[in-house]
């Protein structure tokens, strides 16, 4: 019997969709009849400890934002010598940070948004921006520090709220168009999903307040753009050497995709993306979950 170590909650903004997802992990590991052990890392040494003392075969990372998908919990579980769900230490630092996960795309000519970083007000005084833009705590998730602006006034205030969540902000060319998102699972892309919003755009809000967002998926796209997207995914997903479930948004303006990020732990919600796309191909929450650990037992052999 494989014996999971399920580790949720943590120290980020996103302590509450962590455990929204955790809790939806541990149901399906409850229905799989896993022998397993929640954990949370807001007592670091009692963690370690804790965790130590079980010895558990894989641990399961459901924790998003900093300390859970950066790198660190991922680096302590490589110290431990214990194996784990998703990618490694440097992926996960790397794809924390939207600016550098940009950078080595756009190395590697994959389209990406134009954009900048500043690290304080002052910077923005010489740049020449052109409106609208988006301005982006650089190492933030779920959509929190994300604004579009329209005017000056409009970027000072979002500046002025980003910095409150990141020493760094990325400000990035607004591209209208659609919202789409491929999920990958142990090396695979899956059906893409267009994400519909009634008003705004697929901020926090949206994702998991409003219940106004529509899902679709497969989306509706031609198959050759469409093939290109999933085959955009999964060039990202090599590149940066993700592994286990990682998910790609894009911006699909006409017919031209553009990568605006990679999310190397994805939502395990209700609302959540990845597990819309896996029911589009016939694998159910619990058969995720199943395959997600499997995934990460795979790469440790």
């Amino acid at each position: 019997m494989v014996k999971v170590a399920l580790i949720y909650g943590g120290v980020s903004k996103e302590r509450e969709i962590s455990i929204k997802s955790g809790k939806a992990v541990e149901k399906a590991l409850k229905e799989l009849n896993y022998d397993y052990k929640v954990f949370d890392i807001v007592e670091p040494l009692k963690f370690i400890k804790e965790i130590s003392e079980y010895k558990p075969d894989v641990a399961f990372i459901a924790l998003h934002g900093k300390v859970g998908e950066d790198g660190i919990i991922q680096g302590v579980l490589e110290f431990l010598n214990i194996p784990y769900t998703g990618s490694g230490v440097k992926t996960s630092a790397v794809c924390m940070d939207k600016e550098t996960t940009k950078d080595i795309l756009k190395s590697h000519n994959l389209p990406v948004p134009k954009s900048f970083t500043i690290k304080s007000m002052q910077e923005i005084k010489n740049k020449d921006i052109k409106f609208p833009v988006v301005v982006k705590a650089a190492t933030e998730g779920s959509s929190i520090g994300v604004y579009i602006v329209k005017n000056q006034q409009e970027l000072e205030n979002a500046l002025e709220e980003a910095f409150k969540l990141d020493k760094k902000v990325l400000i990035e060319e607004y591209i209208e168009g659609r919202e789409i998102t491929v999920s990958i699972l142990n090396g695979k892309p899956l059906d893409i999903v267009e994400i519909v919003v009634e008003e705004g755009f697929y901020d926090f809000q949206n994702k998991y307040i409003t219940g106004k967002t529509k899902y679709i998926c497969p989306a509706q796209i031609e198959k050759d753009t469409y093939l290109y997207i999933q085959d955009l995914a999964l060039k990202a997903y090599s590149i940066l050497e993700c592994k286990g479930a990682a998910r790609v948004d894009f911006i699909l303006s006409d017919k031209q995709p553009y990568i605006l990020e990679l999310n190397t732990i994805p939502g395990m919600t209700e609302h959540s993306l990845l597990p819309k796309a896996a029911k589009t191909a016939g694998i159910d929450f619990n058969n995720l979950v199943k395959l997600i650990i499997e995934g990460a037992l795979n790469e440790n052999r």
